[in-house]
C-alpha cells in the first residue's frame, strides 16, 4: 500500500512547478502533509517486532523523498520559517532536542514549527536567529 501511495506523491511531486515559482510553496506543503502522515505510518509499522525489511526500505525512501522536497521548498523565494528550520537543522545534524536548547525553546515548539504550527514573535525571532547562526 505504501508504493502505491508514495508514486501518487511522485506524480504530484513531478508535476510541481519550479521552486521559484509563487504556487511552489502552497502545492508543495500540501504534499509534505502527505508525506508527514505517510512516514508516520511507516514508522509505526517498522517500529514493530514483526517489520519486514521491505518495510523500513520504504520508510527509508520516504523520508529521503521528504527531506528532498523540503530542501527545494526552504530554497525558493515562499519558504516558510518550519521549511527553512528542518533543512537548516538537518544540514547541522541536529536533533529537535539540540536545536531547542540552542535557542531556550521547547522541542515540541521546534517540532511543531517544522509542520508549520504558528510560533509567537519572540519564539520566531529566535528560531530566525538559529537558521542564521547554522547558515540558513
Amino acid at each position: 500500500m505504501s508504493d502505491a501511495a508514495m508514486h501518487m506523491y511522485d506524480v504530484a511531486i513531478d508535476a510541481l512547478p519550479d521552486a521559484q515559482d509563487p504556487e511552489f510553496a502552497d502545492r508543495a506543503g500540501v504534499i509534505l502533509v502527505g508525506l508527514r502522515k505517510l512516514i508516520g505510518s511507516l514508522t509505526d509499522a517498522a517500529g514493530r517486532s514483526r517489520a519486514t525489511p521491505s518495510v523500513v526500505v520504504a520508510l527509508s525512501a520516504v523520508r529521503r523523498r521528504y527531506d528532498d522536497l523540503m530542501e527545494a521548498a526552504a530554497n525558493g523565494p515562499s519558504a516558510t520559517l518550519g521549511q527553512r528550520l528542518y533543512v537548516a537543522r538537518g544540514r547541522a545534524k541536529l536533533s529537535t532536542k539540540e536545536a531547542a536548547n540552542g535557542v531556550g525553546l521547547r522541542k515540541d515548539l521546534i517540532e511543531a514549527v517544522e509542520v508549520e504550527e504558528p510560533a509567537t514573535e519572540e519564539e520566531t525571532s529566535r528560531i530566525k536567529d538559529l537558521i542564521a547562526a547554522l547558515g540558513g
